[in-house]
């Protein structure tokens, strides 16, 4: 992966161009709402990742701060990522910031920031998936007393 990232790094320096790539690895917050361009009816699904940071203030206190970032994936990418990223599920994603600007009721600009999704790793373990279910159906499926049982 670093060997990647660092031959892309050298291709940017030598041929002078800018870049614009996010890398992010947090935690989904909600599940994912999918939606169609009218036009193209191409599906666009929109979310949001939370990252984490401990540090240590003055005090010497270690303290964590999140920060939200709102995501928007297209296309195939969009489909995988609604059909499999649940709330609080881990995600590695990549590519690049796009800020729109708009105006509110009172004709104020109003800026957005999104990161554009392009890749994307699910970090969960599939055994871990497979503990939330568990754990999930457990919940609605209580397992009876033996008395309870008619054998």
């Amino acid at each position: 992966m670093m060997s990647v990232l660092y031959s892309s790094f050298l291709y940017v320096i030598s041929r002078k161009m800018d870049l614009n790539k996010v890398m992010l690895i947090g935690r989904a917050t909600n599940n994912l709402q999918v939606k169609s361009i009218e036009s193209s009816g191409t599906p666009v699904a929109n979310f949001t990742v939370a990252t984490n940071r401990k540090f240590k203030n003055r005090d010497g206190n270690l303290l964590e701060d999140a920060e939200y970032h709102r995501c928007v994936a297209y296309g195939k990418w969009a489909e995988v990522l609604w059909k499999y990223l649940t709330k609080w599920k881990r995600v590695y994603i990549e590519w690049r910031l796009r800020t729109r600007k708009r105006q509110d009721s009172e004709w104020n600009e109003r800026f957005s920031t999104e990161v554009i999704v392009d890749n994307f790793i699910f970090l969960d373990t599939k055994w871990q998936v497979w503990e939330d279910a568990w754990f999930a159906w457990d919940i609605d499926h209580p397992i009876p007393d033996d008395e309870e049982v008619p054998f």
